[in-house]
């Protein structure tokens, strides 16, 4: 299969609109329509949301690139690096406004990008691309991995290990495996792609979430899966750990979020936005979430309640949190990453 066909397939499998039937259905009319609400909800506010805090600003980044679709804050909150659809990784350091581009050498979509606790920066792409650059010298450091057999959509970094161990999730549901012994692919046990694969903070647990809706809790000592839970009915588009790492958050493509205990893997209790969930993460203990409708959202956990709603006038399609500075960055499709001070919650 030629690059321009695989880059076409790949596209189809993970669009930018995400593909459940409530969008498939919308005509020209219903998207010119919700581009006007996300205008007015960048001027005013929603009203649906009394805790609206459209006056908060963001530190805005422009770029030169095209389609920005992720971004991620380094363990550290030093580095921010955003990927785009054309294969661009970008990266700014401390209060630098210019990006730095790395070469990776790609021009597929990319498609997971992700840093390790000792500041490694890996990221895939749909043309079975992996690379990386190790930070925390004068200059990121190029690291060569092999070409994959299939396109990696997720990676996920052990904690708490003496050597360095990853795990890839595969287009195909597999699984691969990377430690100081080598790499060793797992069969599928998801049917679809795994979207999402996340250790817990102790390193002793798994969790791997996929198009198929399930999210899958493996022994990550033995790489054995403990037990399956049907999660959505819908792609599983983000997972995350709240701040004390007993509660594991997963974000669908219809907009529901759920809270589940992880160490006992029960469903804790649910909510929902009005768009798909295109991002997750964790400010003083609010659960922070994206959505195709522009809109960021602060949630606390233990009701479900939204604490503020903040539209930034663009649909989002990444987001990362960085617990040291309490920030969040968002990536959208307009060249611009935008950095927001996340506000403290109002005592009740």
């Amino acid at each position: 299969m030629n690059a321009v066909t695989n880059r076409m397939r790949g596209n189809d499998q993970f669009p930018l609109i995400p593909p459940h039937s409530s969008v498939r259905q919308r005509g020209l009319v219903t998207q010119l329509l919700v581009l006007l609400i996300v205008a007015s909800c960048a001027i005013g506010g929603c009203g649906s949301e009394k805790n609206s805090e459209a006056t908060v600003a963001p530190r805005e980044l422009k770029t030169d690139a095209e389609r920005l679709s992720l971004v991620q804050f380094s363990s550290d909150g030093k580095q921010l690096v955003a990927g785009s659809a054309n294969g661009d990784v970008l990266f700014w350091s401390e209060s630098n406004d210019r990006p730095v581009k790395l070469e990776s050498g790609r021009g597929s979509p990319l498609v997971s990008l992700t840093w390790s606790p000792d500041g490694l920066l890996a990221v895939t792409d749909l043309e079975h691309g992996f690379a990386g650059w190790q930070f925390g010298t004068s200059e990121p450091k190029r690291v060569e991995f092999p070409q994959l057999a299939s396109a990696a959509i997720c990676i996920a970094f052990r904690p708490n290990t003496s050597e360095r161990e990853l795990v890839l999730g595969m287009q195909d549901g597999s699984l691969i495996f990377v430690d100081k012994r080598g790499s060793k692919q797992i069969k599928p046990e998801h049917r679809g792609p795994v979207k999402q694969a996340l250790y817990s903070l102790d390193g002793k647990w798994l969790v791997t979430a996929g198009a198929d809706g399930k999210l899958l809790w493996r022994d990550a000592a033995t790489r054995q899966v403990v037990q399956t839970v049907k999660g959505s009915e819908t792609d599983i588009s983000r997972i995350t750990l709240v701040a004390d790492g007993k509660q594991l958050i997963s974000g669908d493509w219809n907009g529901r979020i759920k809270v589940w205990d992880i160490a006992t893997r029960k469903s804790l209790r649910e909510f929902a936005q009005p768009e798909a969930v295109s991002g997750l993460g964790s400010v003083r203990g609010e659960l922070v979430s994206g959505s195709w409708d522009g809109t960021l959202r602060g949630w606390e956990v233990s009701s479900g309640r939204v604490v503020r709603s903040i539209a930034t006038g663009q649909p989002i399609h990444d987001l990362a949190t960085d617990s040291g500075t309490s920030r969040v960055a968002t990536a959208s499709l307009d060249r611009t990453v935008r950095v927001w001070d996340w506000p403290a919650a109002t005592p009740q």
